[in-house]
């Protein structure tokens, strides 16, 4: 995918704030079970929101979710 078109993916994106805060603690190396405890969420919850995520994004891994917010961060 061309960088603009990552950059545009990105910037239309409306994630919901717990989707933005576990998007950060995954970009800190966080654990599922720690993004739990530190959000006071079950650990159902969070895999839903990554899962969520994932979608959104059109990731399928941690990896490819963190290169896309440190290629193209979010205001």
């Amino acid at each position: 995918m061309q960088p603009q078109k990552v950059r545009e993916e990105i910037s239309n994106l409306t994630l919901t704030n717990q989707e933005e805060k576990i998007a950060k603690l995954i970009l800190e190396h966080k654990s599922n079970k720690e993004i739990a405890d530190e959000l006071f969420i079950s650990l159902s919850t969070v895999k839903t929101h990554i899962r969520n995520l994932y979608a959104k994004l059109n990731v399928s891994n941690r990896q490819e979710l963190a290169d896309k917010f440190k290629n193209h961060p979010r205001d």
